[in-house]
């Protein structure tokens, strides 16, 4: 039988981290059996759901990579096929209506705690044929005793004893299904064959499978999913960072690697840590996801980005910083706090149609080539590229208290000259061999020139080799703007 899984989010809020790693498990192992990938859209919480949670959901999805394999599902679309199978079970006798009210129900709580019983409905209505259907309720028969045995595929065998299952509910007042029973229905409407969900719905197993057995349809197999944690080992919350997956684009992280840091949570593959998606769907298997919670760590998330930045070959990195940032204004509203973070890339959104230009393309990727190997996200790379389109330079006051001492002053004034003489500065080996010249005739280490200059040109310590940078900034800036930036950087020099 082919594999059929699915991920079913209610659209009552943004993407979850934790929805998105419950949605890859099922990618992934669907796409390693060979089978279907799909999606439901949980959406009977008629007051909560919204249609721009949905619209985050299936935008969330596709950054990702999480290609479905049928159109989405719409829970409500199938109201009227779940009121049709639940009065088929009240007509059979496996279901039955149940007026009573929340002060009755609470009156019966309060004397079971009183006699240290459970709270439980007693299946007071059980045998009565005289309630209406308006306004009630509809409870299922259970056993109330025995036990069923599940073989979960991550957990192992599970024994659910009936006696702890009392008539619970499956459609409310308004005639409208429960969660258990719904998902019951449109599992079974799909085909499902395996539910691999987080372990916080391990306790809906026995009820969902009473439901199967009274509507006489097989189960699907069941594997659950171990809770992502914070370092604090509390599930994880917005205080432990930014939860809502469309964030992470805002935050500058790449899909491959959200997806990559994801299925480390809970699944591993000897020692390794950097996954491509085709060695994910590759070495996937159920057998390797541990029962123990995972521990989300921000920066090795972070980190993992690094690594999958520096994998990208240069003009899909390029595609990937400009897309950041036309759909940065967006996905900003995503963040819950730290705005400021991507601050960098709010300031290059200006720039996009400059970088969008194909005439400009070999410069934006040799921009983008420049600072792969020390970004970790697609904001650093903005960050870094700051210095290369601003029109008044901002100085690092760190940086000029270190560099721009009094005896930087000859080795920069040397070079404001040298700047002025030269007609282009495209030639990177002819600019490197000036700047050499220039530092024997001062008999001064080539660092003792550069580091000025790439202080008073940047006003950073840190960017590509000097001569590549002379090389970009005349593109943005020109020769003139870089003279400019010299002379500013000269007036930062304390006169001792």
């Amino acid at each position: 039988m082919s594999i059929r899984v699915r991920c079913a989010p209610s659209p009552t809020g943004y993407l979850h981290l934790g929805v998105a790693r419950t949605a890859l498990f099922n990618f992934l192992h669907a796409r390693h059996e060979g089978g279907k990938f799909l999606l439901r859209i949980e959406d009977t919480d008629r007051e909560r759901s919204r249609e721009e949670y949905t619209r985050s959901i299936l935008d969330g999805l596709e950054w990702l990579g999480l290609s479905l394999d049928e159109p989405p599902l719409i829970q409500s679309s199938r109201l009227e096929d779940h009121k049709q199978l639940l009065l088929k079970l009240v007509q059979e006798g496996k279901a039955y209506y149940c007026d009573c009210s929340l002060v009755e129900l609470e009156a019966l709580r309060e004397d079971q705690i009183k006699r240290c019983e459970t709270p439980h409905y007693d299946g007071r209505n059980r045998d009565r044929t005289d309630i209406p259907a308006e306004g009630s309720v509809i409870r299922l028969k259970t056993p109330g005793e025995g036990k069923i045995t599940v073989e979960d595929g991550i957990y192992g065998s599970i024994d659910y004893h009936l006696s702890e299952v009392d008539d619970f509910i499956i459609a409310k007042r308004d005639g409208s299904p429960t969660y258990h029973f719904a998902v019951v229905a449109d599992d079974h409407h799909q085909g499902i064959t395996l539910v691999l969900r987080g372990n916080d719905l391990m306790v809906s197993t026995p009820k969902q499978i009473l439901i199967y057995e009274a509507l006489g349809w097989e189960p699907p197999r069941f594997a659950h999913l171990p809770m992502i944690h914070g370092k604090d080992k509390q599930k994880l919350s917005k205080r432990h960072g930014a939860t809502a997956v469309p964030a992470y684009r805002a935050l500058g992280y790449l899909p491959p690697a959200v997806c990559n840091y994801l299925v480390r949570l809970g699944w591993s593959h000897g020692d390794q840590e950097v996954f491509t998606m085709g060695k994910m769907i590759e070495k996937f298997s159920l057998d390797s996801i541990g029962k123990s919670p995972a521990v989300f760590d921000p920066d090795k998330m972070t980190w993992l980005n690094g690594e999958h930045i520096r994998l990208l070959p240069v003009p899909e990195l390029a595609d990937a910083w400009i897309e950041h940032l036309i759909h940065l204004e967006e996905d900003k509203v995503y963040l819950e706090r730290g705005v400021d973070i991507i601050s960098p890339s709010l300031g290059m959104i200006a720039k996009l149609e400059y970088l969008k230009n194909p005439e400009n393309r070999p410069w934006v990727e040799d921009l983008v080539e420049s600072f792969q190997v020390r970004s970790d996200t697609l904001v650093q790379i903005s960050d870094n590229a700051r210095p290369f389109f601003d029109e008044v330079i901002e100085y690092d006051p760190k940086a000029v208290q270190k560099v721009l001492k009094s005896a930087a002053r000859e080795p920069l004034a040397a070079v404001r000259g040298w700047l002025a003489s030269l007609e282009s500065l495209q030639d990177e080996e002819a600019v490197h061999a000036g700047l050499e010249s220039l530092s024997e005739k001062l008999d001064l280490k080539l660092g003792k020139v550069a580091q000025p200059l790439r202080v008073a040109i940047t006003g950073r310590t840190f960017s590509p080799p000097i001569n590549t940078t002379l090389r970009l900034m005349e593109n943005t800036v020109g020769k003139e703007g870089l003279i400019n930036r010299v002379d500013k950087a000269l007036e930062l020099i304390p006169n001792e």
